[in-house]
């Protein structure tokens, strides 16, 4: 996806709006993220006399992994994002203003707003993606997705492992040394 910024490039203030729809390519690092469906970029590019200021809303859906039950599913996504597109992004000196803006290379007249969405797609999904906010995970003994099925092997702590056992047996040691039985200290 880009936009072509040449008529108002060397015209500061002047504006253009504009609509893009488009496949985004996830670099490395990001192949956990399956983007199946086009996004569509909206928004205005506004010449700054040293490049070009995009302001940008962007809509698409992705695809996640669920981080409790580890099942795939589509996630609708919309967010706003911003960046400055220069010629040579080496050569610009930045204000301590302008830090929280991006810069991004612009070729030809061309704003690429591929990495500007790329970057801000990575920033809005959530660190521990969820299918349902009621997602009740996989079962830590079996293993069985909890959405799906019941467990059969009695639950969580139902086998206790032997860290549990030996974390169990120290509460008891205390509570006997403390004059208090088992349920107390639970």
């Amino acid at each position: 996806m880009k936009i072509d910024v040449t008529e108002i490039i060397d015209q500061p203030g002047a504006s253009i709006s504009f609509s893009e729809t488009g496949r985004i390519a996830l670099g490395e690092g990001n192949e956990d993220i399956a983007t199946p469906a086009p996004f569509t970029v909206k928004g205005v590019a506004t010449s700054t006399g040293e490049g070009i200021y995009v302001q940008a809303n962007i809509r698409g859906t992705v695809g996640l992994t669920c981080s409790r039950c580890l099942r795939e599913f589509e996630m609708p996504i919309e967010f706003d994002c911003e960046g400055r597109f220069v010629e040579d992004p080496e050569e610009l000196e930045l204000d301590d203003d302008e830090d929280d803006v991006e810069t991004f290379a612009m070729t030809d007249g061309y704003c690429v707003l591929d990495d500007l969405v790329q970057h801000g797609l990575v920033l809005n999904i959530p660190m521990k993606p969820l299918c349902d906010e009621e997602c009740k995970g996989l079962c830590d003994t079996c293993g069985v997705n909890l959405n799906e099925t019941t467990c059969q092997c009695g639950g969580p702590g139902a086998q206790a492992t032997l860290f549990g056992r030996k974390l169990l047996e120290a509460l008891e040691e205390r509570g006997k040394k403390n004059g208090s039985s088992k349920e107390e200290d639970f």
